[in-house]
């Protein structure tokens, strides 16, 4: 099933969710299903049969451009991202600082895990800002997996049943900042405002087959900078499950964005601009296009 929260352009005060099927929008407001996606990642599989037969009963359909794609899950109550699971990325990464490389052996042993705060959360084709404060903006286009239910000390053998469904992610970066140390500070540089755009659905377990081999391809103004299949993974999303549950429990709704492959452009500076479109795709899932915007005043919040 892919999953949806989004808005009716005719009436767009009310966020929805719902599932793509056949092209159409089939609204889940009219069943007694909840109204927001964590609470309805908690129903587990019940949840999912009730929506299945929605599904095949409900005529009031709409059309997809009728409506407006949010973030699937509005305030994931966890972001937890992992740097540096390519080899190709820690080969280009080593490149650019040599007095790093000590760091970069450890991910031979463990998972280089990092926040992103939820206020972060963009809709999967929302803009993204630059921000005033830097120039140094990139992309990262991810894999990313979302929890289905409470879990703790989970063996790699069970971890599959703790994943509810697959997604594509953005981890744009801001680099000078996310470089600022010692040590680098990765939380300062990954969670500025709208900087972690997720979507377009999220594709139940059920319907991917193997998430470790899967093509992820990323476009800068339909230029392709990356292009890599999931199988290339040095953790893969069972162990990432194994390994954070080791230290704390993951919760329905928790987003894990895997890490990304070589070709962001931290190698060659070609930083992000206003008006550049950035489109991540990944097989059997769909894609997440944001235009780079400059970041507004109207952001100043006091």
């Amino acid at each position: 099933m892919k999953l949806i929260s989004f808005l009716l352009k005719s009436d767009p005060t009310i966020l929805r969710i719902g599932a793509i099927h056949n092209k159409y929008v089939i609204d889940f407001s009219s069943t007694n299903l909840p109204k927001d996606m964590i609470n309805f990642i908690k129903m587990g599989t019940k949840g999912l049969d009730i929506a299945n037969d929605h599904i095949h009963t409900c005529k009031n359909k709409y059309d997809v451009n009728d409506v407006v794609l949010k973030a699937p899950i509005n305030k994931p109550n966890k972001i937890l991202a992992v740097g540096l699971n390519y080899k190709k990325h820690i080969d280009e990464a080593n490149e650019l600082k040599s007095d790093s490389k000590n760091d970069f052996k450890l991910q031979d042993q463990y998972p280089n895990i990092f926040n992103k705060q939820n206020s972060s959360v963009n809709d999967p084709f929302g803009d993204v800002h630059r921000p005033n404060a830097s120039e140094c903006l990139d992309y990262e286009g991810e894999l990313g997996f979302i929890i289905g239910r409470e879990c703790r000390h989970v063996s790699y053998e069970n971890a599959k049943e703790c994943i509810y469904g697959y997604t594509v992610v953005n981890d744009f970066s801001v680099r000078d900042w996310q470089f600022r140390g010692p040590p680098h500070t990765m939380t300062m540089g990954k969670s500025w405002d709208t900087h972690c755009p997720f979507g377009p659905y999220i594709v139940t377990s059920d319907e991917i087959d193997n998430p470790h081999n899967l093509v992820l391809k990323t476009f800068v103004n339909n230029e392709e900078r990356q292009n890599t299949n999931t199988n290339l993974m040095i953790y893969d999303c069972y162990t990432l499950v194994e390994y954070l549950t080791t230290a704390f429990t993951l919760e329905p709704g928790d987003l894990i964005p895997t890490g990304t492959p070589e070709g962001s452009a931290v190698t060659n500076q070609n930083w992000l601009q206003p008006n550049d479109k950035v489109k991540v795709e990944i097989e059997k899932i769909g894609f997440i296009e944001n235009k780079i915007i400059q970041e507004p005043k109207s952001t100043q919040k006091i």
